[in-house]
């Protein structure tokens, strides 16, 4: 059999798939695709030797994943704004197939050829999101959950302003069972925690910051400050990063993969004095880099897209199936694990959830276990929710207290 009758054999397996018989219109109509999917150019991921190459997807093997997880991958409609820009809302589910489930691969894939339709220009880059972190309460009885809302509002014009907005949303017992334990120590109504609260040998509690101030169960009033980074657009592999750099972030997966590695390595390697092992720890840092990309900053629609591929080439990462994140919406979820550097045996388990009919991220989750003071182990969650991501010409709703 030469190489166009088995290429024409495969499409129709997958018009087969899709349209429940065969069709040879189909067979040719993702012929071409198919070809340029056999000729798309490898990259060697650091942790696999030269033999063990992955292909890197290019926008066609995009569209024929997006095609094979049609059946699975339940779609949800963006709702435009009143400038056309995405906002993520929750929208009903259809879904084609009852047994069928996507991929991780299938999942990062459809929202890369989602994403390249979004607007990709505007007066402001806009990002608001829900922030809720769990913290044990100062007496190690039970958990606490507080919340904050947040806007970002990026003016790329000189004689605009940029404004960052938000209000906390008040702290709450997190669960039934930890509202149980909290009447029974008198229901208090904010918490202060003592400076050498954090046990020195408990990493995890090293990591994850003490508030600053009391904690407060009433929410706040909505605050807003102006930003004074004129040349800044965000921040890529742990350091600043300027709007002209941003324009010149690579849109070719290839490329982009290749400028992210650059940009870790020499992080890594920046002080001679600090061992790194640069190779075990390149993938986790590539893998949050994209994650940047996607959920922070303003890229072009293919730079986004190239990040979600490069994403579908690493390893680890595991299709959950359909869930709901912490603001009620159902989205696919996607989880993996956050290696400790310095000790591999701890980890953090982390949940993306990403609506693949937008390419839109939904939220993100890191999930610690966290023990009281009567040995109860407890989840400590730290989630991130995005209610907006992209380019608007509207104008911030400022509150009366700002900075």
């Amino acid at each position: 059999m030469n190489n166009d009758q088995t290429f024409k054999r495969r499409a129709r397996v997958l018009d087969e798939d899709l349209a429940g018989r065969a069709s040879t219109a189909g067979a040719d109509a993702l012929l071409a695709e198919i070809v340029s999917l056999e000729n798309t150019p490898t990259i060697v991921s650091p942790e696999n030797t030269p033999a063990r190459r992955r292909l890197m997807p290019s926008p066609s093997r995009a569209l024929l994943g997006l095609a094979a997880a049609a059946v699975a991958v339940a779609v949800i409609t963006p709702t435009m704004l009143s400038d056309s820009t995405i906002s993520i809302a929750s929208q009903p589910h259809t879904s084609v197939s009852a047994t069928a489930e996507p991929t991780a691969q299938q999942i990062l894939l459809a929202a890369a050829a989602a994403t390249e339709q979004a607007r990709a220009d505007g007066d402001y880059w806009r990002i608001a999101t829900v922030n809720r972190a769990m913290l044990i309460d100062p007496t190690r009885s039970y958990v606490l959950e507080k919340g904050r809302s947040g806007e970002q509002w990026l003016a790329k014009r000189p004689d605009l302003r940029s404004w960052r907005i938000g209000q906390d949303l008040g702290v709450k017992p997190a669960t039934p069972q930890d509202e149980a334990a909290w009447r029974a120590a008198g229901a208090p109504s904010s918490w202060r925690y003592p400076k050498d609260w954090r046990d020195p040998k408990n990493r995890w509690e090293q990591q994850f910051a003490v508030p600053f101030g009391p904690l407060e169960a009433a929410a706040g009033e909505r605050t807003a400050e102006r930003l004074h980074w004129k040349d800044t657009a965000g921040d890529l592999t742990v350091e600043p990063i300027t709007w002209k750099e941003v324009r010149a972030i690579p849109s070719e997966p290839e490329k982009l993969r290749t400028y992210l590695e650059e940009r870790i390595i020499r992080r890594l390697t920046a002080d001679p004095d600090v061992a790194v092992d640069v190779e075990k720890v390149t993938v986790q840092h590539l893998r949050s880099a994209c994650m940047r990309i996607i959920s922070s900053l303003p890229v072009s629609p293919e730079a986004r897209a190239s990040a979600y591929r490069i994403l579908a080439s690493l390893p680890g990462i595991r299709a959950e199936g359909e869930v709901t994140d912490p603001l009620g919406r159902r989205g696919q979820a996607l989880g993996y694990q956050l290696i400790d550097d310095e000790e591999p045996g701890l980890f953090t388990e982390i949940r993306f959830v990403v609506d693949p009919g937008t390419g839109l991220p939904l939220a993100e989750v890191w999930t610690i276990v966290g023990k009281l003071a009567n040995g109860r182990q407890v989840e400590i969650r730290h989630s991130t929710s995005y209610q907006a991501i992209g380019w608007t010409d509207e104008r911030p709703k400022l509150p009366a207290q700002r900075n």
